[in-house]
């Protein structure tokens, strides 16, 4: 089975899978984890409960917000023995859509190629001093 986590600082995380939901409302393969809340048990043992869900034959991508974080820190500890678990810091929207949506087997090389997707996501938007708002071309 396919798994995904969602760490970051604050709930980050938390509303990105709200946000994922909005694509696809059933996201039980998806668990977040929200670190250094008031009202959220430690991130020690939240990512503890998370890993303990994956399985041997579970493929696992695991997102965190800030490469060399805490979180991702933890996280790239945990799970440095774990062959079915990859680790992806500093993630956005359309790499993580594009990875819970996908049915393609997690590999080394389909993680190259998110990871590619990704930076391919991140553009600067610069519309034309006369934009017909009727036209939705104007997007390249």
């Amino acid at each position: 089975m396919r798994k995904y986590i969602i760490a970051s600082h604050g709930e980050l995380a938390k509303g990105m899978k709200d946000t994922l939901q909005l694509f696809d409302r059933d996201l039980k393969n998806v668990e977040v984890v929200t670190a250094y809340m008031e009202k959220t048990t430690d991130i020690e043992t939240q990512i503890q409960t998370a890993l303990s869900e994956i399985q041997q034959d579970d493929q696992c991508i695991i997102f965190t917000d800030l490469y060399g974080g805490s979180v991702n820190q933890k996280i790239a500890l945990s799970t440095q023995k774990m062959e079915n678990v990859f680790v992806i810091a500093g993630f956005n929207l359309p790499i993580i859509l594009e990875s819970v949506l996908s049915t393609e087997p997690i590999s080394q090389a389909y993680i190259n190629n998110l990871l590619k997707k990704g930076r391919e996501g991140l553009q600067q938007v610069c519309l034309e001093q006369k934009v017909d708002n009727d036209d939705q071309d104007f997007f390249e």
